[in-house]
């Protein structure tokens, strides 16, 4: 292959392929981003980057072959063109199975793997939100940590549509709270009795159930506190959550004294020097 050869092969495999790719990759990256605002991150993990790179290269290749394809359309019929233009025109049945299954087939998949990708966003924010809150086991602290985490997202985000989200979530989550601590209440009251001189007794199945359940509600509702977070912030302000999150669970620690209190008995030494 001589240079004149090689330099039209690759000015032509430049404007036939490269550069449709690249256009249409850029413009499916900035689609993503607007399509998936505030609702989650895609690039996040592994599988939600690699759904997210399989769509955009979806989309490139249905570029490319669309481009080599035009030139073709003009041996159809002119028939062909009013065919499609009145069949637009049909009543259709809005969001049914059939129509559904019909634009996966006429998107060559791009839909599928949108609804994938919206599922995965979804999924690993909501991931992300558990393990975050893995370490909290007693209401109190969990409270805590909602309180400073509303008054932190309150500070970073003016949209009105935001702060009243913010506002709901923490309601809720306050409401799960106060339901979680009273039925733990009432069962430590349980188990303590109103005898004085019978010794406590272990929560049953039930109550232990009822604990559970109502905490794992507050720590949920917590989490869409803390999802607000997740998709409204960036990747740089996990070390200031993660400083909230240790202050609401060692709040004890900070408050509590270097020495241990010295007991009645052992003043008397203190006196003799």
């Amino acid at each position: 292959m001589g240079p004149s050869m090689s330099s039209w092969y690759q000015q032509t495999w430049c404007t036939d392929y490269a550069l449709p790719a690249a256009a249409c990759a850029v413009i499916a990256w900035f689609g993503l981003l607007r399509h998936f605002h505030c609702k989650g991150r895609l690039l996040g993990t592994a599988r939600s980057a690699a759904l997210s790179l399989s769509v955009m290269a979806l989309m490139c290749a249905a570029a490319v072959g669309t481009a080599h394809l035009l030139p073709h359309l003009a041996a159809l019929p002119p028939v062909t063109a009013g065919v499609a233009t009145g069949a637009a025109a049909l009543p259709r049945k809005k969001q049914d199975e059939g129509t559904q299954q019909y634009v996966k087939i006429l998107t060559l998949g791009v839909a599928s793997l949108m609804e994938r990708l919206d599922y995965r966003l979804h999924t690993d924010g909501q991931s992300w939100c558990d393990a975050f809150l893995a370490d909290f086991t007693e209401s109190a602290k969990l409270r805590m940590f909602n309180h400073d985490l509303k008054q932190y997202l309150l500070d970073r985000h003016r949209q009105s549509a935001v702060c009243k989200t913010i506002h709901a979530c923490y309601e809720e989550a306050e409401r799960a709270i106060d339901k979680a601590l009273d039925v733990q209440t009432r069962t430590d009251e349980a188990c303590r009795g109103d005898v004085s001189w019978l010794p406590p007794r272990d929560p049953t199945d039930q109550e232990r159930y009822d604990c559970r359940s109502s905490f794992a509600e507050a720590r949920a509702q917590s989490g869409h506190l803390l999802l607000i977070a997740y998709v409204q912030g960036r990747r740089s302000e996990r070390p200031q959550l993660e400083e909230l999150r240790d202050k609401a669970l060692w709040r004890d620690t900070y408050h509590s004294s270097a020495l241990p209190r010295q007991g009645r008995r052992f003043r008397f030494l203190g006196n003799r020097s």
